[in-house]
């Protein structure tokens, strides 16, 4: 399918028309569709008509459609008063540490209270164990993942700190990653916003590090369950704040891209960018690739957010061999955009499963 082919979907038309709202306006033929399509890839609020002048959904799907974009707003306000307590609060107990993610992409936005967030992860300056230590002081039943520890800190918001914000499969590449990540540390924590509604400074990366880090943490999530729209859409503009940075600091990214092995996967998301959301060339730091593109795009608008609403789940409900023989097919259509992670990863999983399934 090509840019004009995916450009017939009016669903991607009205998506494109938010993130460019001088464009003319696009006629909306079904307004249960568009709603459908905003929840499943978690863009309900960025894709909310209230905002625009010209036809409304029907009565009943606007209610709706407007008590949703409500909460979002509401529960954006919660997020931001809660990511500077815990920042206050990690600050206090001797802590530097850097909100990741959600509500530093979501002040990239144009109306930042319309994204769609969820929990809260916050990168710290310590090492795993003294992090651990720390986290598990307070609440001793704390659940480690395995780059971070829950943080019940909040009953109203789930919050994972990290003492690394990107881990990689591939041995030599995630060496490389760890010393980026260590000289890059110091200036992400110093790098501080004020989220709307609130009285005081946080810590967000800055774009040229978001522009590397949350390329990795798509490709994470990409060759494991899936991402969606809504990632891409913070790329989006994590992207334009690269290109306000300038020329310099998208060369660094570029440098930085190819040494991580992220090359491949950043021309298909660069096609995706461009031909999909319709981001102007200025804002690419590298060419986009058709042919990867369109297997990228094809992945994210059928799994919808992170990966939950995909084709490949009716087939994965029918048992264990379906979900090991699932997860190495989608491997293998990824491996052409991340062949060395894809590599590692499979050889992940298959460790894991022996362990627990064949050596048990």
């Amino acid at each position: 399918m090509g840019r004009t082919d995916y450009l017939q979907d009016g669903r991607l038309r009205w998506l494109r028309f938010v993130l460019h709202p001088t464009s003319p306006r696009p006629e909306v033929r079904d307004w249960v569709g568009l709603y459908k399509f905003a929840r499943k890839q978690a863009l309900v609020g960025l894709c909310s008509p209230t905002r625009f002048e010209g036809e409304l959904p029907p009565k009943e799907l606007l209610l709706e459609w407007y008590a949703t974009e409500s909460a979002i707003r509401a529960r954006n306000a919660v997020l931001n008063r809660r990511a500077v307590e815990l920042t206050e609060r990690l600050r206090a107990d001797g802590m530097a540490c850097c909100i990741l993610k959600g509500q530093g992409n979501a002040r990239l936005y144009p109306d930042p209270a319309l994204r769609m967030s969820g929990d809260i992860d916050v990168w710290v300056d310590a090492d795993g164990a003294a992090l651990r230590e720390y986290v598990k002081k307070q609440f001793p039943d704390a659940k480690e993942g395995i780059k971070h520890i829950k943080f019940p800190v909040f009953e109203d918001v789930e919050v994972d700190v990290h003492d690394t914000p990107l881990k990689l499969y591939c041995p030599w590449r995630n060496r490389r990653l760890r010393r980026w990540l260590e000289e890059n540390k110091a200036a992400q924590m110093a790098h501080k916003v004020r989220l709307p509604g609130t009285d005081a400074d946080v810590a967000v990366p800055t774009a040229a590090f978001n522009a590397v880090y949350q390329l990795g943490h798509i490709l994470i999530h990409l060759i494991d369950e899936g991402i969606g729209l809504r990632q891409i859409v913070d790329y989006f503009y994590v992207l334009r704040e690269l290109g306000g940075a300038g020329a310099a600091q998208q060369a660094a990214v570029r440098r930085t891209w190819r040494r991580l092995g992220l090359l491949r996967l950043a021309r298909a998301l660069m096609w995706v960018e461009r031909e999909i959301l319709g981001l102007e060339d200025e804002f690419l730091p590298v060419p986009p690739s058709a042919g990867a593109g369109r297997l990228l795009a094809h992945d994210i608008l059928d799994g919808g957010n992170f990966g939950r609403h995909s084709s490949r789940q009716r087939f994965r409900r029918h048992g264990r061999a379906a979900k090991v023989a699932d997860g190495t097919w989608h491997l293998l259509r990824l491996s052409t955009l991340v062949p060395g992670e894809a590599f590692f990863h499979f050889c992940h999983k298959s460790r894991a499963f022996i362990t627990k399934f064949v050596l048990k």
